[in-house]
């Protein structure tokens, strides 16, 4: 067991990366899929209308609706836990915490024609992980042999201006494009404990940055029965690319509601992307100028044999010219790393709340 484990340890050393999870240790960041209150509430939709307030950073035909100028601004807090389970001699515990920040301004400049300029944060790279190998003692128990701790830190933002025109009464297109930027860094500290492995107490340091241009597109299809909508996002180094479609139908036995679902895929040039299903409700309350958001869904990672859930809820508070925006959504994540060849597979369960509040202001 002693051999196995060195040799174990170090194949770690080429490829250690892949022993900690999912996004944000493997360089790919947790993309934060609530950029507004109203979107988070929504389930993270990116093709469907969400209110104007991230339009050029998810679907920017829906500046084609624009009703008048209008700030937005909103933050976000996400507390994210991570459970790994090894079926061999390993076992982690990890946590990590990330933010949102979006502020857009948006101005019709014709009957069918609006422009908007904004930033916002788009991926966090936050990670801090402890990692505790073990070896079975003789009485039953187990040992710690080795231990790991693993600290990144880093984000991506997102510079964009964009446009949206009404082409027809049942077709707006729209686009936007900007730069995609941000920096950070990766430690990984590793403690031998066990005298008897042949390896010496090691750190490893590495940082990245990045700086590249980014665009979005999309389409909203606005008919009698309902409204199709589709939308695209392009990739850079640290970044997936991603392509979502929905539908939505205003139901007045809802009180006025809108019912709607969306699919979207992740890192298109992966062999299995990802995959997310999501299935929203907007309703007006009893209480007067509220209305709630509720949602729920799914989300499947590269690795398919993985699926896990989704949802949350949230309101908007009309203030005349001003809105009130709130949120809260539970998101899980659960994919497969791997540390060594088979049988060392990891079974990696992510859970993140999502904490949003924001304004959207018609001047």
């Amino acid at each position: 067991m002693k051999m196995f484990s060195a040799i174990a340890i170090l194949f770690t050393m080429v490829s250690t990366a892949e022993a900690w999870g999912f996004y944000d240790a493997i360089g790919d960041g947790s993309p934060i899929e609530g950029l507004t209150p109203i979107q988070s509430a929504m389930g993270g939709v990116e093709a469907m209308p969400s209110e104007w307030g991230a339009s050029i950073f998810l679907n920017p035909a829906e500046l084609a609706t624009l009703p008048g100028p209008r700030i937005s601004a909103s933050a976000c807090l996400v507390q994210w836990r991570t459970n790994i389970f090894g079926r061999m001699d390993y076992d982690f515990l990890i946590t990590g915490h990330t933010g949102g920040t979006n502020f857009t301004a948006a101005l019709p400049v014709g009957r069918d024609l609006a422009i908007q300029a904004g930033i916002t944060r788009v991926s966090d790279f936050g990670y801090n992980g402890v990692n505790n190998w073990t070896e079975p003692t003789p009485n039953g128990g187990w040992v710690v042999t080795m231990a790991q701790v693993l600290d990144s830190w880093g984000s991506l933002w997102e510079a964009n201006a964009g446009v949206g025109i009404k082409l027809a009464p049942w077709l707006s297109a729209g686009v936007s494009g900007g730069l995609r930027f941000g920096k950070g860094s990766w430690t990984l500290v590793r403690d031998v404990v066990d005298p008897a492995l042949p390896l010496p107490d090691t750190t490893i340091e590495t940082s990245w940055e990045e700086s590249a241009p980014c665009f979005h597109a999309g389409l909203l299809m606005p008919f009698s029965f309902g409204t199709f909508g589709v939308s695209a996002t392009s990739s850079s180094g640290m970044y997936h690319s991603r392509l979502s479609t929905g539908f939505q139908r205003d139901l007045q036995q809802l009180w006025g509601g809108t019912v709607g679902l969306e699919f979207q895929m992740q890192d298109l040039s992966a062999k299995n992307p990802a995959l997310d299903g999501i299935l929203f409700l907007r309703i007006p309350e009893m209480i007067k100028n509220v209305i709630s958001t509720y949602n729920v869904g799914f989300k499947r990672a590269t690795d398919y044999h993985h699926t896990a859930l989704c949802m949350g809820t949230g309101s908007r508070i009309l203030l005349g010219d001003i809105a009130l925006d709130m949120s809260i959504s539970w998101r899980s994540r659960s994919t497969s790393g791997i540390a060594v060849p088979e049988p060392g597979v990891c079974s990696i369960d992510d859970s993140g709340t999502y904490y949003s509040i924001g304004m959207d202001w018609e001047l």
